[in-house]
């Protein structure tokens, strides 16, 4: 069975619209601001889905591009002058250039509006179970879970991949889980071996074709949450085609896990935008 993300994320989308208008009619304007550093197509392609989600549901956008050689230092006080502004989110789209220290430019953001999750402060949250969003990702995931009944109790679970976006804050909320967990990476041996003990398989490592149908056991779940675009086209981490003969439930790229992230990124914008009268959503 194909899970199918676009119509999760319509459904979201459709009650987020709601709830803006309803914010404003209290007078308050869900905003959301977003920092891009150089052109890294992946980013761009998601800035624009961003960009196009907010609009659809009335949440105000507005890019800030930055170049591609900006120092640390420098981007580090943008991000806090952006800030100035009544904003309901930032993000700072990932991956930032090799030569900037990326936590340092995150943990400029106010946690209060950090809508990725990516503060040190907010990881801290999710740790100790005391956040009030998730990170969208990891919450796009669950939501595709929950919508197609996959309960993970008891589960083996293998997540391929420890990125700040996807495999290391995730795996964070996997522990909290009745669950056995499995994280591999790039330094992984026998990767085959693991994901085939996997019930649950979730990827997002960016790598066309790194699961292929020979690496899952047959009737597993499988989550693809890669990413990777070359000749205009989109690609998973997995090879869909084949695979999607062995596994009992699989999510497709694009079309899956992608607009859910959208979507749930929103919900946290419009989250932070109800809760600013009171403390943040941080």
């Amino acid at each position: 069975m194909t899970i199918n993300g676009q119509k999760i994320a319509e459904n979201i989308l459709k009650r987020l619209k709601k709830q803006v208008l309803d914010l404003k009619k209290k007078g308050i304007v869900p905003k959301l601001a977003v920092v891009l550093v150089g052109q890294d197509k992946p980013s761009l392609a998601y800035v624009h889905q961003k960009e196009k989600a907010c609009d659809k549901v009335g949440i105000g956008f507005k890019l800030y591009k930055f170049p591609k050689k900006i120092k640390t230092e420098t981007l580090c006080r943008k991000v806090k002058a952006i800030q100035r502004q009544k904003l309901s989110g930032l993000i700072v789209q990932l991956p930032l250039p090799r030569h900037l220290n990326t936590q340092a430019v995150l943990d400029f953001v106010d946690p209060k509006i950090d809508v990725d999750c990516l503060t040190s402060y907010n990881i801290g949250k999710l740790a100790t179970e005391t956040q009030e969003i998730l990170p969208p990702t990891c919450g796009a995931i669950m939501d595709l879970l929950k919508a197609y009944k996959i309960d993970l109790k008891g589960k083996h679970v293998v997540v391929v991949g420890r990125g700040d976006l996807v495999g290391k804050p995730l795996s964070i909320l996997l522990t909290q889980k009745l669950i056995t967990l499995t994280i591999c990476t790039k330094f992984t041996k026998n990767l085959g071996k693991l994901t085939k003990q996997a019930d649950v398989l979730i990827s997002g490592v960016g790598k066309p074709n790194l699961i292929r149908a020979s690496m899952i056991k047959r009737g597993a779940v499988v989550i693809d949450a890669g990413f990777y675009k070359r000749d205009k086209k989109v690609y998973g981490d997995v090879d869909f085609e084949k695979v999607v003969k062995k596994a009992s439930k699989i999510s497709p790229v694009p079309g899956g896990v992608g607009p859910v992230t959208v979507a749930k990124l929103l919900e946290n914008v419009v989250k932070c935008a109800s809760l600013s009268q009171k403390s943040g959503c941080g």
